[in-house]
């Protein structure tokens, strides 16, 4: 099967005080450390990084690879907005997916392994979501099939009626399924100063929070 991946990097970082994406992590950045950690999957055949919060600096910095940045002017309206715009350009990039593994720029501990855990449970016949999970608890990635990537996609077609990621992942709750990715990364979101020192604090040290 084939997949593409889609990094939400769009957000303006308003709790950090600082780029998300730019922030240090094992010698590169949130991003750049994302991006290494997709290569490393062979399923994954096209990367969309969504854009929106100071595109042209985060453009600059980091070596995006074979991985295509889209700038999402409407990114104010919230993650589903990014989520719907990096669809759209990863269909256009990948018309023939069997799926689309949506990943968050502020969990970048989340290992190479990880993802293609993810990919490597999805069902055809039986998922429209697998979301990777801890413990029990569910977190990010989420890979969503190939039915739910062209319905988020499709301008011809009315909006979906739920406004969140989660929500529309309720709204198809049939056929979610949990997959124990035995990483608690999963789970960890670095999304404020305070998340930054306790989960990378030499980092944090060298970025200066």
């Amino acid at each position: 099967m084939s997949f593409g991946a889609i990094v939400l990097a769009a957000g303006s970082s308003d709790r950090m005080g600082t780029s998300k994406p730019l922030l240090h992590i094992q010698g590169t950045t949130f991003l750049g450390h994302i991006l290494d950690q997709l290569d490393a999957v062979p399923e994954i055949d096209s990367t969309v990084v969504v854009l929106g919060a100071r595109a042209q600096l985060i453009k600059d910095s980091v070596e995006f690879g074979r991985a295509v940045a889209i700038n999402h002017r409407g990114h104010k309206l919230g993650m589903f907005s990014s989520v719907r715009a990096g669809v759209r350009a990863l269909v256009r990039r990948q018309p023939d997916l069997d799926g689309a593994l949506i990943v968050l720029v502020d969990m970048p501990m989340v290992r190479g392994e990880t993802y293609a855990a993810v990919l490597h449970a999805y069902q055809p016949d039986l998922d429209d979501a697998v979301l990777a999970a801890f413990e029990g608890e569910a977190g990010h990635p989420v890979l969503l099939a190939r039915a739910l990537v062209l319905r988020l996609g499709d301008t011809a077609a009315a909006d979906p009626a739920e406004e969140t990621l989660s929500g529309f992942l309720a709204a198809h709750a049939e056929r979610r399924r949990y997959v124990d990715a035995k990483d608690p990364a999963v789970l960890v979101n670095i999304n404020t100063p305070a998340a930054y020192k306790t989960h990378l604090g030499p980092d944090a040290a060298e970025a200066g929070l």
